[in-house]
Formats: C-alpha cells, sequence, structure tokens
C-alpha cells in the first residue's frame, strides 16, 4: 500500500511538472496541438470586426483605424464542419454612445455623460455644441476592461476633488471613481462594492458623504465620500415607512440637509426588511424577506433628512395625478433657487417642481413637445451659475441644454450630438432575454 502510495503522489507531481490538463469531455486535440475549447474561444470575424470598425470610425475605441488582421480569423472558406465559432447572419447594436445620465461641473467647465452601451464616460466642455447635424468630439472618453464599468447607470462629480462617480446598475455591483483626466482604457481610482441594483448617486460635499439608491430592495445607502472595496454604509434607509418603491434619482441637498429621491413606486414581491439593516446582495434573500405578493403605488418625490436612518417616513412626499410624474428617473435640486428638476422618461417631459412642495402639487413648469428634442430623458442636471438646465436624452444620441426658466414646447439653447442626426437606437437597456414571435416574424427583446 506504501509503494502504491508513493507511486501514485510520483505520479502527480511528473504530471505537474509537463504541464498535463485533463481534457474536458467531448475535448478534442487537432494536428496543430489546439483543443475545440480553444477554438471555441476565437471571436467570430463577421460581426465583432464589422463592430469593432464602425466604433473605431465613430470614436468608440482608441487606437488605429487599420482592419483587422484576416489572419487572426478563422478561415471560415475552409471550414467544413457545423458548429464551433459560427458568426451570426446579422447583429443587432447601436455603434454610437447612448446617454444616460449627465453632470455638469460650472466652475470647470466641464460635462460628464454616462453611456451604458459602450460602458463609458464621456466629458465635454460645457460649451461645447453641434454645428447643424454633426456630432461634437469629446475632450475624453473612459473606456475599456481595465475600468471595470458594466452596464452604468447615473453619474456625479465632485468639482473641490476633480472626480467623477458612477455605479454599476445590473451588473457590476461596484461604484467606481475617476479622475478627471482619465482617458481610454484606465483603472479606477477607488471602487467600493455596493448592493445589486444601484442606480442613483449624489454627493453631499457639506456632509462629505455620498447617497447611492438601489432599485430591488428599495434602500437608500450613504457611505462616506471616500468609501472603498467592501466598506459598509454609514446608515440606510429602507423599510415600509419610508414609501420607497423603486428608488432610481437621488439628490443629496447639502443647504437644506436632505436626500431627495425619486421613485417608480413598484413594490415587488418581496417584503422588505425594516431598519438600518446590512444591505443583501444577489441571491442571499431569506425568510426575513417573505414572499408576500408585489403593488405598485403612484410614482413620487420622497425627501428625507440627512441624517435619517432605517425605517423613517419622509418627511415630504410629492405624489399624485397633478404631478404627471410617469417613470422619474434622474433628480436635481437647485439648492439656491428652491426647485427640484425631475427627468419624467414615461412622457419625455422635464417636471420642475418647488423645492418644498408637497402631496398632489404641480409642477411650477414643464419643458416638453416636439421642438424640444427631449425623447425619453434619463439624466438631468441644474447649473445654477449660469441659469441652465442639462438633460440627457435615453431616446436618441443628444444631451441637450435649455435656459433654467424654460417651459413648454421650446427648442434647447444648445445641443450635443453623438452621433448624426436621426440615427436610431435600439433601446436596448441591458436586455436579459429574447424570443421570437413566429406569427409576426418580430423579435422580442424585454430590457
Amino acid at each position: 500500500m506504501t509503494r502504491r502510495l508513493a507511486l501514485a503522489l510520483a505520479g502527480a507531481a511528473l504530471f505537474s511538472l509537463v504541464g498535463w490538463r485533463p481534457e474536458s469531455p467531448g475535448t478534442q486535440t487537432s494536428s496543430s496541438g489546439e483543443t475545440t475549447a480553444a477554438r471555441a474561444m476565437r471571436r467570430s470575424p463577421l460581426a465583432e470586426a464589422t463592430l469593432l470598425a464602425r466604433e473605431r470610425e465613430n470614436g468608440c475605441v482608441e487606437g488605429s483605424t487599420a482592419a483587422p488582421d484576416p489572419q487572426s480569423w478563422p478561415d471560415w472558406a475552409k471550414a467544413h464542419i457545423a458548429g464551433g465559432d459560427v458568426p451570426p447572419a446579422r447583429v443587432v447594436s447601436d455603434p454610437y454612445p447612448t446617454l444616460h445620465s449627465v453632470a455638469v461641473d460650472p466652475e470647470h467647465n466641464r460635462v460628464v455623460v454616462s453611456d451604458p452601451n459602450r460602458h463609458a464616460l464621456w466629458t465635454y466642455d460645457r460649451l461645447a455644441a453641434s454645428a447643424g447635424t454633426a456630432p461634437v468630439a469629446p475632450l475624453t472618453g473612459i473606456r475599456g476592461p481595465s475600468t471595470g464599468m458594466m452596464f452604468i447607470a447615473a453619474v456625479a462629480v465632485d468639482p473641490k476633488a476633480q472626480e467623477i462617480y458612477t455605479v454599476d446598475n445590473d451588473i457590476g455591483d461596484r461604484l467606481m471613481v475617476f479622475p478627471y483626466d482619465a482617458n481610454g482604457n484606465v483603472k479606477p481610482t477607488r471602487v467600493l462594492n455596493v448592493p445589486h441594483q444601484a442606480w442613483g448617486v449624489s454627493i453631499n460635499p457639506v456632509r462629505d458623504e455620498i447617497a447611492v439608491t438601489v432599485e430591488g430592495p428599495r434602500e437608500v445607502m450613504i457611505y462616506r465620500r471616500q468609501a472603498q472595496g467592501d466598506e459598509a454604509a454609514l446608515r440606510i434607509i429602507r423599510g415600509p415607512k419610508t414609501g420607497l418603491g423603486d428608488p432610481h434619482g437621488v439628490y443629496f441637498d447639502g443647504t437644506h440637509n436632505e436626500i431627495v429621491v425619486a421613485n417608480h413606486g413598484n413594490q415587488n414581491g418581496r417584503r422588505t426588511q425594516p431598519g438600518d439593516a446590512p444591505p443583501r446582495r444577489r441571491g442571499a434573500a431569506t425568510a426575513e424577506e417573505p414572499i408576500v405578493g408585489g403593488h405598485f403605488d403612484p410614482p413620487s418625490i420622497a425627501v428625507y433628512g440627512g441624517e435619517a436612518k432605517g425605517d423613517v417616513a419622509p418627511v415630504r412626499q410629492i405624489a399624485g395625478a397633478k404631478t404627471g410624474l410617469n417613470w422619474p428617473m434622474a433628480i436635481s435640486v437647485d439648492e439656491a433657487a428652491g426647485e427640484i428638476a425631475v427627468a419624467n422618461s414615461g412622457d419625455s417631459s422635464i417636471r420642475i417642481f418647488n423645492r418644498t412642495a408637497t402631496g398632489d402639487a404641480a409642477p411650477v413648469r414643464v419643458i416638453t413637445g416636439a421642438r424640444t428634442g427631449i425623447h425619453g430623458p434619463m439624466g438631468v442636471t441644474f447649473d445654477p451659475k449660469h441659469n441652465e438646465i442639462w438633460v440627457a436624452n435615453y431616446g436618441d444620441h443628444t444631451a441637450l441644454v435649455f435656459a433654467h426658466g424654460a417651459q413648454g414646447n421650446v427648442p434647447p439653447v444648445r445641443i450635443i450630438r453623438n452621433a448624426p442626426e436621426g440615427s436610431p437606437t435600439v433601446g436596448f437597456g441591458n436586455p436579459g432575454a429574447v424570443a421570437y414571435d413566429s406569427k409576426r416574424d418580430e423579435i422580442l427583446v424585454p430590457n
């Protein structure tokens, strides 16, 4: 027995030295020594090469515009077997950036927009504007595998530290921070692990804290501004009394020490654990959050005290038919003028409310209509220094600038395009499935 054991150990050591690895079932090795598994990892030349060339042409990728080396792709003309690395017949993809959220630094004349389509952040000069139908070249583009960005949502800027903040939404579960001068495929200066489905982010320079909204668990996380890694939140707003329902946009008002949150109103089927509880990660639901059946509350804007913690009721809440709220996304507060702006994606409008409004209150003004160019807005922010309102359209490839007092069907004062005018968007929002309707010959893509 001792001899057999010694032989087995010697054999294992020998295999380790020569680099032997067991092949998985069904794996075959060609005469060139390449396994089918290795060949399967090689990418399709048709779709990838075409998209990469288009991305480079449109400034989405740094580097040479030279065509890919044909020798780096499989020789499809000589392929005689089915299966393997088969190229798609066609690809549905938007080759241009898709704008999600917008943040403005009026002190440094810098504008930052998030792009979940290309997992990127683009910066522009504040006064940049498209000449006619032409796109505007960005100052910088943060994009690539080293950034760690995935389906990013909201964006915020810290003018004092000159840093950019963004959060991963449906995938990634991280908050990432980049310096203003970051460009290309660069690593973030800090990464903070946040709960799954984080969406909104806002910085309170007075308290030196950041607020992050989380959709599914219906909570607002408050962290140190410089938190990173697995650092826990300072406090959490969550529970039935909060009225949080699928929260999206958030603004942490330093002047009035308030947290303003835009809610879609979706109360999913799990009972929220009340109180200042630790965040639940993906797949970590327990009996403490029983399935009770979901429902929809009216969309709302909820306001909490800056020190709010646990299962607390909002100090004010705007909700009702007069508000016109419909899929409220990003939210911004003009602290000096006392106004709240909401990107109302459901009806392609920007709605401005009095900061102290409560109940079923109508907006003081609304920007909407064909002349505005507002189309499925996700982002909105005030620039109080220059009396402007910025809007990021998810429905097309534009960021719009309006005068602070704009209302009704008025044109923007400036437009930043990142694609030629009229370029359609596919409207994908991190699709997780696909189906084919054979009766209507349609492809169905839920987002």
